[in-house]
């Protein structure tokens, strides 16, 4: 068994800082919210700067794999701006 030191967990957050609940309604089957669900399409045709793949997977501080693990990204604009 892996010593529990070894990786250290970040803190927990279910609703927050930034609250996502309620932003892909459509996922959900909850339909006349929104045509679609915010942040759906990142890039398209008019988008401007290079492409990159993030991969990665998630572990609890037991090294265990997170397998319902929720991650918030952000995307800066191709002049590194975000809103």
């Amino acid at each position: 068994m892996q010593q529990l030191g070894y990786l250290k967990e970040t803190p927990s957050q279910t609703a927050g800082p930034y609250v996502h609940i309620g932003l892909t309604p459509n996922f959900c089957d909850i339909t006349g919210v929104y045509d679609t669900d915010l942040g759906i399409a990142m890039v398209n045709d008019k988008t401007l700067g290079e492409r990159i793949t993030v991969t990665g997977r998630i572990f609890d501080g037991a090294g265990a794999l997170v397998r319902d693990a929720v991650i918030e990204i952000w995307q800066a604009d191709s002049a590194g701006l975000y809103n």
